[in-house]
């Protein structure tokens, strides 16, 4: 009898726990906020490929935005352009996978790639490493934070991608990695110390698309959301 009264008092923790946690929804907490679901979980309504209206490669699985990795696919990105926001995601990539979040991403016969214009939220499977190109860095430009914790491969973690008047933070698994002043005389000497020195409209545009990279890995998204900042 003890064992049953336990297990029902359980049972409104466990089932409360489990609506707060369904995929791709909003809590209330982030509706009142004013967050937006970017990703439904079962179309592709609201995305596109970069420079195409199809992103070959990308499809829904399992809930999440899915790419398979293979070559001759492109970057998804959203219809919608933001400036200044908060934007949430969740993400799993495949072993050794690469992939990446590039965000005021602008499109166009004058750019043939995202990275040209977006900086990069990395995402990598990695456990222990900390530099400029690992999992959370602003890639090429900002090493990360030693308090960072990265799960292993093919399992989730969540991402988080702050930008306000310039300041910009990224959080992995609720930790903060990296936090910079776009066009501060730091940022102009590490752009200046990167791959992006010759590349002039990186970095530059102050609005533009969330754009997720095809970088010939398996990756999974889902949970994405968005809240506009003033």
């Amino acid at each position: 009898m003890k064992k049953l009264i336990s297990l029902m008092l359980l049972l409104p923790v466990i089932c409360s726990s489990a609506i707060s946690q369904k995929s791709n929804t909003l809590t209330l907490e982030e509706f009142k906020e004013g967050w937006q679901l970017l990703f439904d979980g079962e179309t592709l309504d609201g995305w596109k490929g970069y420079n195409t209206n199809y992103p070959k490669t990308w499809e829904v699985r399992d809930s999440a935005l899915y790419c398979s990795g293979e070559k001759g696919g492109v970057d998804i990105m959203t219809e919608e352009m933001y400036g200044d926001f908060d934007f949430k995601f969740e993400w799993k990539i495949e072993e050794k996978g690469n992939s990446g979040v590039m965000w005021h991403v602008r499109e166009g016969k004058q750019w043939n790639a995202p990275p040209l214009t977006g900086p990069e939220y990395q995402v990598y499977d990695e456990q222990n490493q900390f530099h400029k190109n690992s999992a959370g860095s602003c890639y090429d430009v900002y090493e990360t934070s030693k308090d960072k914790k990265v799960n292993p491969a093919m399992e989730w973690n969540s991402g988080r991608i702050r930008v306000c008047k310039g300041q910009v933070t990224y959080w992995l698994n609720d930790v903060i990695t990296v936090n910079y002043h776009l066009y501060s005389k730091e940022w102009e000497k590490r752009v200046a110390d990167s791959k992006w020195k010759d590349k002039p409209f990186y970095g530059r545009s102050p609005f533009g698309h969330i754009d997720f990279q095809n970088h010939h890995s398996k990756v999974w998204y889902k949970n994405i959301k968005i809240r506009e900042l003033d």
